[in-house]
């Protein structure tokens, strides 16, 4: 919605995608009906609700109310798939789940009929296969698709009990993809955006895992996370606090657990047997992910600008850039089949078909590594200016810093 808004990188647009379907997405997005009036039926991917058929197993929202996908079939019945998980932060505590729960992030109640898909299978112009089998991911568990608990979990006001099916609710939608016919696939990319970003660091493997298996004839099996690498990292008062601390809570509340069974990798645990909630977050955890990986992202993400590092000081924002450069190190140093364009522009919601890095846009560096044109270090692009390009790259596509608090979500 932020796109059709035509202001990708205002928070205001982002609140109207975060309160789809309430007052807020008409005050801030007054044009929303009008342009999606005018999307062909084919771009558009239908709501199918999951199977409630397996008790305490059974996918669910935070207040226990059904899970389920978008998808749109190929209109040429393409062999290309892709699996985009949709972001939305997420709930550091009960209360905040239980607030959470009321809105379309926490329940499928007022989900819409249908979304615009979304395709990462890319053309070699850097233009994306429009044409793929598209099934959309919307978020409604609050820890990117990782947590488990068969029994509800008592809540502080709002709704009574919490329901943490986020694990579930992956497995059914890889499921429900395998039954639309992924089994035919031949090409297949993970992608997410924001918490959706994180999810897909998360759980790259497990669907390939599952590909692998029941799908023989895929030969391409990718992950793109879209600012979805979130950094262990002091806010600038360096209290306690800070979004580790908060992803530490979560870790603990709904139940993370590691292997089959669990939405996080068993070998990282073996890494960190004393901080196991490292494996929540993507600079710990990407070092033992097989899929090959594509990061697009900011190092100057203006919302963990706002919500990690808490200030919009400019030289606090240069530090935090270089620190986000750093933890990405790891992958430039052992790159395998991985791959990254970053990004000096201050944003979230990033327009990576229009910014560039090295003279190419994002999107273009995506779709060379996504062809295997770019391998080892030619294939990570990074923006070595300091916030914005030095002040060069403007509003609206990027944020300014000077004279706005932190927006904290």
């Amino acid at each position: 919605q932020a796109q059709v808004c035509g202001c990708s990188t205002t928070w205001f647009c982002h609140a109207a995608d975060m309160w789809r379907g309430r007052w807020l997405s008409v005050v801030a997005c007054p044009l929303l009906f009008l342009v999606v009036g005018r999307v062909a039926p084919g771009e558009l991917a239908s709501l199918v609700m999951s199977p409630q058929d397996a008790g305490e197993e059974s996918p669910a929202c935070l207040d226990g109310s059904p899970y389920g996908v978008y998808f749109r079939k190929s209109p040429t019945n393409s062999t290309k798939w892709t699996i985009y998980i949709l972001g939305g932060g997420w709930c550091y505590n009960e209360a905040l789940c239980s607030w959470r729960a009321s809105l379309f992030l926490g329940s499928s109640k007022t989900w819409s009929s249908w979304k615009t898909h979304r395709c990462m299978n890319a053309n070699e112009d850097g233009s994306m296969d429009d044409d793929c089998n598209s099934v959309v991911l919307p978020y409604c568990d609050g820890a990117s698709f990782s947590g488990f608990r068969p029994k509800p979990w008592p809540a502080p006001g709002g709704v009574p009990e919490l329901f943490f099916r986020g694990i579930r609710n992956l497995d059914a939608a890889v499921q429900f993809a395998f039954s639309a016919g992924m089994a035919s696939a031949t090409e297949f990319v993970l992608s997410g955006d924001s918490a959706g970003g994180l999810s897909t660091f998360l759980h790259a493997d497990r669907v390939a895992d599952q590909l692998a298996l029941r799908a023989p004839g895929c030969k391409r099996v990718v992950a793109a996370p879209v600012v979805g690498f979130f950094l262990d990292h002091d806010n600038h008062q360096r209290d306690a606090a800070n979004f580790t601390a908060f992803m530490k809570h979560i870790y603990g509340m709904q139940n993370l657990t590691f292997g089959q069974d669990g939405g996080l990798k068993a070998e990282c645990l073996a890494a960190f047997p004393d901080s196991p909630h490292y494996c929540f977050m993507s600079p710990h955890m990407h070092r033992f992910v097989r899929t090959p990986l594509f990061v697009l992202s900011s190092k100057h993400d203006i919302w963990q600008v706002d919500n990690v590092l808490v200030s919009r000081e400019p030289a606090a924002v240069a530090d935090y850039g270089r620190d986000f450069v750093e933890d990405l190190r790891p992958m430039l140093e052992d790159p395998r089949e991985n791959g990254a364009a970053i990004t000096s522009c201050v944003c979230h919601d990033c327009d990576f078909h229009r910014l560039e890095v090295d003279g190419r846009t994002a999107m273009q560096w995506y779709a060379d590594w996504y062809h295997g044109k770019l391998r080892g270090a030619a294939a990570f692009r990074i923006d070595t200016h300091g916030p914005n390009g030095d002040g060069e790259l403007r509003p609206p596509m990027c944020w300014t810093l000077l004279g706005s608090p932190p927006f904290r979500v």
